[in-house]
Order: C-alpha cells, then structure tokens, then sequence
C-alpha cells in the first residue's frame, strides 16, 4: 500500500489534501508545534509524541520541537526520531510531503535515512511574504527544492516565481480545494447567532477565513460606513500583529459588523447558508496575488453572489465570481440585496466546484508522484 507522510499537517486545508488520498493508499498526518503554542495547551501533553488512530488508513502523531528559526537541526532531529513507518518493505513506496520550506534539514535526514522515500515540497502560500527573517525562506527553499522529487505550487504567479529560481526544478500548479461535506450539507439549520441577525430582515455580507493584515481593512471600513443597514459578518480567528489589531478590533466594534470569532470547519456550511453576499476582501498586494483563496472554493457551494477584489488568484474563477477592481462600485454593491442567480448558473456554477473537492486534488497530486520516472527507489504500488 503506498504510504504519505505529511509533515506538517497543522493547517485543515492540508490535512484535506491528505484525507482526500485514494483509498489504496495509507496517511501519516505529523502535526509539529513549540511546546507553548501546543492547539489545546496542556491537555495536549499526554498525547506528544503518540500516534493515535484517525480513520481506517489514517493516523496522526502529535510533536513538539524547540523551534525552527533558532533551533532548526535539533528540532529536525527530533521529528526524525518518529519517522519510522517511512522504513517501508521494499516493495512498497512512500512520499513524505513537506509543507514548509523550513523543513530543509529535515528533509536532508530523511533523504539520507530513507533512501526510497520519495520527497514532495507544496508550498501552499507565498511564504517570503511571511514575517520571517530576511533571507530566512529563501535560504531554506534553495536547500530543500533539489532534494524533492516532486514540487507543487498553490498559485499561478508563484509557480512562475520558481521557474525562475528554479529553472531546474519545475514546480507544478496544486490549487486548494473544497470539501466534499460542503456538496452534501446545503440544508441544514441556521446556527443561533447568525440567525440572530438575519432576523432583522437586512443585507447580511458575509466573510470567511483568517483575519489579519491581509484584508483591505480602508475598503472594509468604508463599506461599512457607506452602508449603515447592511450587516458585515466576519467568521475566524483574529491574529494579533500590533497596531493592525487594534485597528481590526475598532473596526468589530461598529453597530453593523458582526465578528463571531473561530468556527469549526465542518460547520461552516451552515453558516454560508446565512450569507446574502459572500466576501473575498483581501487588499490588492503582490503577496495576495499569489494566493490562492481557500474562501472562494467554500462560497462556490452555496447559491449566494461572491464579490471579490481583483486578484490574480481568483480570476480563474471569472466565470462565478463577481470581481469588481473599483472601490467606489465594490461599496455600491454592497447596498442592496442582489437578485437570486439564474438557476442554468447555479447549475453550471455547482457543476464547477465539484469538481474541484480535495479528492481531486489528491489524485493530480498522485497523478504527479507516479509520473516521476522509476530509479533505484522503486516505483510506486
């Protein structure tokens, strides 16, 4: 059975891709934290460094290391010493998908210690944009790309970022993706604290996803002022980076917007269904262009019109996506409730996100690693 270790799989759309696996294969989710950011803080402690059963092919070990900007070769090592179902039989093949460029250490143990492993790299966002040193990416991505057998990308612009880095050592384009639960549960009830605001018969625009820097926080706070009636909702965690925070906290505090904090994934559905409009605001930036918004794959699933600010990423879904690069028609649009889509839309628009779930993407990803060209690893079962 051919085996994926995924290290690492903190992030859910991650741990979807993985999940998603055809059923002939075998999954191994690492989720690697510090000791002091561990997701349910000390209750997490007994279960470190133990695998636990997840699904009927799955499983998922819990690790904690000192860190990867100050300690990177110690925590490396560590999280090596828990690889040990990479030693496969030799008629069987195992990809180890790392999904951090800091991981480069590690990924030269593994490629050491287990030979026939195969090495995938994805990086799911444009990670020079994050808040780490100078140098600290690059100086990690040009160690890890040439020990991986297979590289993949989230966005178009940043598959053409690494063409010319990499000119080597192409990268391929792996898009995010949906949740097949998202197709299935579309009539559920409204949760109580959406269905406290719908009940006061205004425009409820809706938004989805992490909540920091990232928006276009002057274009947000203008709509809202342009539109005292209409009810902004705002759904996930808030991160905190200083001044912008504060400005973020301010802006949850005006009579017509609505921030209800962290919802699980798998709930999500119920609260789109409470969505008039659905919302991509992120500010128009070179980072934001090479992203490829997890939020659109989620509203694609339900009948509401989605508005988005131009950007790169979100234009391969033109044909279902309201992109609107005027900030003065952006805020008009948002004023009044919009009339139901055409039903042949709805349809085509259905038609559209299924295929595009996480077992699609799984499978392109399997499609990728088994045309690699067979050498002293062995193919794959």
């Amino acid at each position: 059975m051919p085996h994926l270790c995924v290290i690492d799989a903190n992030a859910s759309w991650i741990r979807s891709l993985a999940d998603g696996m055809p059923e002939d294969w075998s999954v191994a989710n690492f989720k690697v934290f510090h000791p002091l950011w561990l997701p349910n803080g000390l209750k997490d402690l007994p279960h470190l460094f133990r695998r636990h059963r997840t699904g009927p092919r799955s499983e998922e070990t819990l690790i904690a290391t000192p860190g990867w900007r100050r300690f990177n070769t110690l925590s490396a090592h560590l999280t090596a010493m828990f690889l040990k179902e990479l030693s496969k039989p030799s008629d069987e093949e195992t990809v180890v998908l790392f999904t951090f460029p800091f991981y480069s250490e590690l990924a030269k143990i593994v490629r050491k210690k287990f030979p026939r492993a195969r090495l995938a790299y994805w990086a799911h966002d444009a990670f020079a944009y994050y808040a780490f040193p100078e140098g600290f990416v690059e100086y990690h991505e040009d160690r890890l790309v040439p020990l991986c057998d297979a590289r993949f990308a989230m966005a178009p612009l940043l598959v053409e970022d690494y063409a010319r880095r990499y000119p080597d050592h192409p990268f391929g384009l792996l898009h995010d993706a949906v949740a097949s639960n998202f197709l299935t549960e579309r009539h559920g009830s409204l949760p109580r604290d959406i269905e406290k605001i719908r009940q006061s018969g205004r425009l409820i625009v809706g938004c989805i996803g992490q909540i920091n820097h990232t928006y276009d926080w002057d274009l947000l706070e203008a709509a809202a002022t342009a539109n005292p009636a209409t009810q902004f909702v705002f759904i996930g965690n808030l991160f905190e980076e200083g001044e912008i925070t504060n400005r973020i906290r301010r802006y949850f505090e005006l009579g017509n917007v609505h921030w209800l904090g962290r919802v699980d994934h798998e709930r999500l559905p119920d609260y789109l269904r409470g969505f008039d409009i659905c919302l991509n605001p992120l500010a128009v930036s070179d980072h934001n262009h090479r992203r490829d918004p997890l939020r659109i794959y989620d509203y694609l699933t339900t009948d509401a019109p989605i508005l988005s600010t131009d950007l790169d990423g979100v234009r391969m879904h033109r044909d279902f996506v309201e992109i609107i690069p005027d900030p003065a028609e952006f805020i008009s649009r948002l004023s009044h409730t919009p009339d139901r889509l055409p039903e042949s839309q709805l349809e085509a628009r259905c038609n559209y996100i299924s295929g595009n779930t996480w077992q699609e993407r799984a499978l392109e990803f399997v499609a990728k690693i088994e045309s690699l060209p067979e050498h002293s690893r062995g193919p794959l079962k």
